[in-house]
């Protein structure tokens, strides 16, 4: 849809669409007609230049109706003069776009569609001595207004729309661009499994797929895909063109907002729970990852994304989801599952390409130094050489950077998503400022993706570190699991912490508990110490215990009983 908007005669689209009906209806009646005929004179008297699709309907309605009322009138010469008249202002004005560049009148109505005859009659008109036959002008203007209700008025019916004070059209035909591309990405990334076996269009099963398929690709690229014969359009060839005119279908400075509102939004399919439950295979599902079957229908739009520097946002709007609580746990779980899938990916793509590099430099210095054994020439050619080897690499097609990426990490065959090869990894998903606040707030589902973003970080974390920050996001989206379900209502003091902390400390408290294990009045039961366990005093009032103290801080009197020193504590404030 363009981005320009003009002013134009008519008030509103009812109007417009009052006309449209008044002609072309089947309903419609030669008082219809006049109606019609009406208000296309007042668009005229509203505005000199009308389109020429409606120009031209109005010479020739004004001619037919003149015909039906007046034709005793003013008699037959005086109508074929003005049929002759009228219809050489239809073909001039309509065949003028064609005319106007280099194209003849034949070739011109060649390609729009009109009869080559009334260009004859056309001619017949404008130069000969004696008017064409009122029958033939009649039939003439009647298959001109048929020409005109396909070319013009049919066409320009789901376009014509009211504009709305206010409101940002722009930014609403942007979005509306970015949800068809989207959802043309997703479909084709469908078609694209290997499953399917899905080459070309006309191979497409469905018919309701393949019509909407056909409708996007008409929105996105108009006329320059040739949809006359589905079966020379493959999806191949479908995928390279959206690569192609990735620049001007993602021209929108806020372009990965409105990409992430179209796939994670209320109504969109890549977390859909039905989608996930139809597509995943039910023999396959692990609690920590993905069926490859279900993620490879979505790995032509991923790597889209990718290649277009979309994926940023995109991943951060995942790992949000996962906090969110208004989602349903399903979808939040999905949400982590696919966060985990795509960082792994970019690490993938990461590794590539600085062994892609470790080649580049390679293959440099190999040429360099055959260059310099073999001609002895100067530096300039060197590192002329040097710089066309740094491009010979990048020049292989993607089937075969895939074989090569396999052939370097065989292990990672089959193995989920691969993203493009020559893409890095997004900084901001690199920087640990950008993650930080997803790593120091709780949530659940962390646990699903932590290894993977902390994996790519740059400069990355000193193993201890990862480990560590590993076992506590563990520990806190999973609480219950850590701990006995017998005795949920547990408390921890700072006495656990120095013994997981200090190892001094806790060597010297293990002899201490094995001397008193050993002795002859100790408990049946062992005592054990460490972290997140258990204090050994069991008969306190814990919910009774001071803020700030523990039963084991108080200083019990001679007289005192347990429930006196468990009473609450008065705190003095200055």
């Amino acid at each position: 849809m363009s981005d320009y908007y003009n002013i134009v005669p008519w008030f509103d689209s009812k109007e417009w669409n009052k006309v449209y009906m008044d002609i072309y209806s089947p309903s419609s009646t030669e008082l219809t007609k006049e109606d019609a005929l009406e208000l296309l004179r007042v668009w005229k008297a509203r505005s000199c230049i009308l389109p020429s699709g409606i120009e031209s309907t109005l010479t020739l309605l004004e001619v037919s109706i003149q015909d039906i009322k007046s034709f005793d009138a003013v008699g037959e010469q005086i109508m074929r003069l003005a049929y002759s008249t009228a219809l050489m202002r239809f073909v001039n004005h309509m065949l003028d776009s064609q005319t106007s560049k280099g194209s003849s009148l034949y070739k011109a109505a060649q390609n729009l569609g009109v009869p080559d005859w009334m260009i004859d009659l056309r001619h017949e008109t404008a130069h000969g001595n004696v008017l064409p036959s009122i029958e033939l002008l009649r039939e003439a203007t009647t298959i001109g207004f048929e020409w005109l209700k396909v070319n013009y008025w049919d066409k320009h019916k789901e376009i014509v729309k009211d504009y709305i004070c206010g409101y940002n059209y722009l930014k609403n035909d942007e979005q509306k661009r970015v949800c068809i591309l989207m959802n043309f990405c997703f479909t084709l990334s469908i078609c694209a499994h290997t499953k399917l076996k899905i080459k070309k269009l006309a191979d497409i099963p469905d018919k309701s797929i393949r019509k909407s398929m056909i409708k996007d690709i008409q929105e996105l690229f108009g006329d320059s895909v040739n949809l006359s014969n589905l079966k020379k359009v493959t999806i191949l060839s479908l995928i390279n063109l959206i690569n192609t005119h990735s620049k001007r279908l993602l021209k929108s400075e806020n372009t990965d907002t409105l990409v992430t509102e179209a796939l994670l939004g209320k109504d969109s399919l890549f977390l859909s729970m039905d989608l996930f439950n139809f597509l995943n295979e039910h023999g396959s599902r692990k609690q920590y990852s993905l069926s490859k079957h279900y993620v490879h229908c979505f790995e032509i739009l991923l790597t889209y994304l990718h290649t277009n520097d979309l994926l940023d946002n995109f991943v951060i709007e995942l790992m949000t989801i996962t906090q969110n609580c208004e989602f349903s746990s399903q979808k939040r779980r999905l949400a982590a599952l696919w966060t985990s899938e795509i960082l792994k990916a970019l690490k993938k793509s990461s590794q590539f390409v600085k062994r892609m590099n470790n080649q580049k430099r390679r293959l440099a210095a190999l040429w360099t130094s055959e260059i310099l054994k073999a001609l002895k020439k100067s530096s300039q050619f060197v590192k002329r050489m040097n710089k066309n080897s740094s491009h010979y690499m990048e020049k292989k097609k993607k089937s075969e950077l895939k074989s090569l990426f396999y052939h370097w990490f065989p292990n990672e065959r089959g193995c989920g998503l691969l993203l493009d090869l020559f893409m890095p990894i997004p900084k901001n998903l690199t920087s640990i400022n950008r993650i930080r606040p997803f790593l120091s707030t709780y949530n659940v589902y962390l646990t699903y993706f932590i290894k993977d973003i902390l994996n790519i970080l740059e400069p990355p974390l000193p193993a201890e570190i990862s480990e560590k920050i590993c076992d506590l996001t563990t520990i806190i989206a999973s609480p219950m699991k850590e701990f006995d379900k017998k005795e949920p209502n547990k408390v921890f003091t700072v006495f656990d912490v120095k013994v997981a902390t200090d190892k001094h400390f806790a060597n010297k408290v293990d002899e201490e508990i094995e001397m008193y294990a050993n002795a002859p009045d100790s408990p049946n039961e062992p005592i054990t110490c460490g972290i997140w366990k258990l204090e050994i005093f069991e008969n306190h009032y814990w919910s009774k215990c001071p803020i700030g103290k523990v039963p084991a801080s108080l200083q019990v009197l001679p007289g005192t009983t347990d429930k006196e020193i468990n009473e609450p504590m008065d705190i003095e404030t200055s």
